[in-house]
């Protein structure tokens, strides 16, 4: 049962390790002048590495994996891609940071209750075997077809004042969400891309937590109507459109909104697709635009430790949309540091570049 539980385990990090080795060499670098990142990520995965095991078997008590998944497979949901990737990695980064300060916390039963969570919530909400977008060709193709078909018909076509409109509501809610995310690039993501029926290609595009959450800063975004926005973004056939496990859009040609033909926007919010008209875009902008300039003089008031306490909740947490399907969030804590020493946590916080790695090494090493 041992060696086939390591069999097992090992077989995971062999799918994970080349996806997350390119994801991480493709990235682009960031360095945030007003967030400290690189702090409060090592916070978050060492919480992880302690943590999620009792948390996913909370979550399982209640709700299959698999049943998770599934439900997952719908506009709106931040159980998506990206979420899907961090809770494996999370909890793999910090099983690195602990195993050099304590290699006996190691437990290849307790990664096997988090990367054998993360593998069939996986299977379920791809659909098709697949662990990573990477494995189908980067596409996440998780809607199916009678919401595709909503989406697609409520994408009206554009004339130059409709494009400008969606390019700054667009841009305006990304940054928004960028801050209120702590300089992390998680409050948005894509699905597809789907084929429509003319030979048309559909992006699908969700909004996360843009107003009052479980963010305890939130509050600044009071003024946003809706939690929650699905945007359908319809573009002209020959553009290449491909989807990474970041749930990040990449196009060719690079500005693909010069080549979009139809949008729609929606809100979740009521559970079910309701379409949002243009009228109300310039009132959002302005809400989000508000909130984030006020956001920012917060943070900037902020001690280093709040700041670092309030990115590592965020990644920290990336489980909890998970736990919200399964209703068990709210049974959890989600306090965030916990349990990081105080020691081990001036240690990871450290204001130094962390150490170098050997780009030829594997990300997460097997178990033996």
């Amino acid at each position: 049962m041992a060696a086939g539980r390591v069999e097992r385990v090992n077989g995971f990090l062999e799918a994970i390790n080349p996806v997350s080795a390119r994801l991480v060499a493709e990235r682009t670098g960031y360095s945030s002048q007003l967030v400290p990142v690189t702090p409060y990520v090592a916070v978050s995965v060492v919480e992880a590495f302690h943590r999620y095991p009792d948390a996913v078997e909370a979550i399982t008590a209640v709700m299959s994996p698999e049943e998770i998944g599934e439900a997952a497979r719908r506009p709106g949901c931040q159980v998506n891609s990206v979420f899907l990737w961090g809770i494996a990695n999370f909890w793999l980064l910090g099983r690195n940071v602990m195993n050099m300060v304590d290699p006996s916390l190691d437990s290849v039963d307790r990664a096997h209750t988090v990367l054998d969570f993360w593998a069939r919530v996986s299977y379920a909400y791809r659909g098709g075997g697949y662990l990573h977008a990477a494995e189908a060709g980067n596409r996440i193709e998780v809607l199916d077809r009678p919401t595709i078909e909503a989406l697609a018909e409520g994408a009206r076509p554009l004339d130059n004042g409709r494009l400008e409109l969606v390019r700054r509501f667009n841009a305006t809610l990304i940054n928004h969400l960028f801050l209120l995310y702590f300089d992390t690039r998680v409050g948005h993501g894509d699905t597809g891309p789907y084929r429509l029926p003319d030979g048309r290609i559909m992006l699908v595009r969700d909004y996360h937590r843009l107003g009052p959450s479980d963010f305890w800063w939130s509050g600044v975004a009071s003024d946003m109507p809706y939690s929650g926005l699905t945007a359908a973004l319809v573009l002209d056939p020959e553009v290449e459109v491909a989807v990474n496990d970041f749930g990040t859009a990449i196009t060719r040609p690079e500005d693909y909104l010069e080549h979009l033909t139809g949008f729609g926007l929606f809100t979740t919010d009521s559970g079910s697709l309701v379409p949002v008209p243009d009228e109300e875009c310039p009132a959002l902008t302005g809400v989000a635009r508000l909130a984030q300039r006020q956001h920012y003089r917060d943070v900037v008031a902020m001690s280093r430790d709040d700041k670092i306490a309030c990115g590592a909740y965020v990644y920290f947490t990336f489980l909890r949309p998970f736990a919200e399907i399964a209703g068990v969030a709210d049974t959890i804590d989600w306090t965030c540091p916990r349990d990081t020493s105080e020691d081990l946590y001036g240690l990871v916080t450290a204001d130094a570049d962390p150490p170098e790695r050997n780009p030829d090494d594997v990300p997460y090493p097997l178990y033996t």
